[in-house]
């Protein structure tokens, strides 16, 4: 037998030192080849939160330009309508050139002090005063709106979003007119409670049961206050005058028409006229005139002759007239005749 070959340990060590080095450099590969899985899917992850951030980005820079403009615009409109506003408030044109409040103020102390001078109306007063505390915030830097919204908090006890858009309107009326808008307070309520369609009805419907010649001002007035306005549920702080009623029944169609004498009728000669003229008149008077004055030319002049009176009898003295004028003063000279 030949001597058997029996592998030496060293080269069995080698062997299995490059197997496993074998083994090691397949696992670094597929480490290798993890890792850059890995960084492959990291960077698709960074590529689709970038793109995500991206278009928020973009979303979010879209949004904000297009609320700015939104603001922009909403903020034109709002300064065309308070435009408008005064345009129509003033029916005037504005001035050529229009100030700054820095040139303003002084303006607005001279006003202030012809107003304390002429004695105007409180509410002249408080508008003046408001525009030179509105000229003082904006002077001191603040804007239109925050200006106006601190006035009104102040003046309001902090609700005041309204009133701050009439200090707005107030502020730029001045500004383009140098004056303050017209008054429109007045004593309209009357007016307004005529337009009542069931005030018309009810006012109406107690002027027509009433007879022809008896509507006066004053009764139609007593009326109203007592009971037409109070059945409606109108309460008013004073009542309405005669020169208010008179001024509704106007209104309504009713007109006080001046009363004239029409045809005369001639009723002398009237079967029971003459009747009682010939049987009851005459004999009446010429046993009166027995007891009268009479009165004979005598010469050139005209003598009274005294009566002859018995015992207990007295003279009587006639008053004649044309017509009967005990009633001159009890007719109306004036009527309210219905349209």
């Amino acid at each position: 037998m030949g001597p058997s070959i029996v592998p030496s340990p060293v080269n069995s060590n080698v062997e299995d030192d490059d197997r496993m080095e074998g083994d090691d450099q397949e696992d670094e590969v597929e480490d290798d080849d993890q890792e850059e899985d890995d960084v492959w899917d990291e960077d698709e992850d960074e590529g689709q939160d970038n793109g995500q951030e991206g278009k928020a980005d973009d979303g979010q820079e879209g949004k904000a330009d297009d609320g700015q403009e939104g603001d922009e615009a909403l903020q034109s409109e709002a300064e065309e309508d308070i435009m408008d506003a005064c345009m129509e408030a003033s029916r005037c044109e504005p001035k050529e050139e229009i100030r700054e409040w820095k040139e303003l103020r002084d303006k607005l102390k001279a006003d202030l002090e012809a107003a304390h001078k002429q004695n105007e109306s409180l509410t002249h007063m408080k508008e003046l005063l408001v525009l030179q505390n509105f000229t003082t915030l904006r002077l001191r830097g603040d804007g239109r709106i925050a200006a106006s919204m601190q006035i009104a908090r102040q003046m309001t006890d902090g609700v005041g979003t309204h009133f701050a858009r009439q200090i707005c309107f107030l502020a730029r009326h001045y500004q383009l007119f140098e004056q303050l808008p017209p008054q429109k307070r007045g004593k309209y309520l009357n007016r307004l409670l005529l337009n009542d369609e069931q005030v018309q009805v009810a006012a109406r419907t107690y002027l027509t049961a009433i007879p022809m010649g008896e509507v006066t001002p004053l009764r139609f007035c007593r009326m109203l206050n007592k009971r037409i306005l109070p059945s409606l549920g109108h309460t008013l702080k004073a009542d309405l005058s005669e020169r208010t009623a008179w001024r509704w029944l106007v209104r309504l169609g009713w007109r006080n028409r001046l009363l004239r004498k029409g045809v005369y009728m001639d009723g002398h000669e009237r079967p029971d006229v003459v009747e009682y003229r010939n049987k009851t008149f005459l004999h009446s008077m010429e046993k009166y005139q027995k007891r009268m004055a009479k009165w004979e030319m005598k010469g050139s002049k005209c003598m009274r002759v005294d009566p002859e009176l018995s015992l207990g009898e007295k003279r009587i003295i006639a008053l004649f007239q044309d017509e009967s004028s005990f009633h001159a003063n009890e007719y109306k000279r004036t009527i309210w005749c219905a349209p």
